[in-house]
């Protein structure tokens, strides 16, 4: 049960920094408050590739039989 509520978190921080990083590329202007674009966009993919890892990581030691899927 651990394990699954785990992976379900990793898996929504995925889609979360997915929907960040397209607001960013979509509207950047809709993101006034971050004077460093750049920087605040490197950020939000540095946290994604975490995520990312932390899920690949999660499903190989759930199951390595699993092919993970593509976050």
């Amino acid at each position: 049960m651990i394990k699954e509520a785990l992976l379900l978190k990793v898996e929504a921080d995925i889609e979360m920094g997915k929907a960040e990083l397209k607001t960013f590329f979509d509207n950047p202007q809709g993101v006034a408050e971050h004077i460093d674009y750049i920087e605040t966009v490197e950020k939000k993919v540095e946290a994604l590739a975490v995520a990312q890892g932390k899920y690949r990581t999660l499903v190989a030691l759930y199951d390595p039989l699993l092919e993970p899927k593509k976050k």
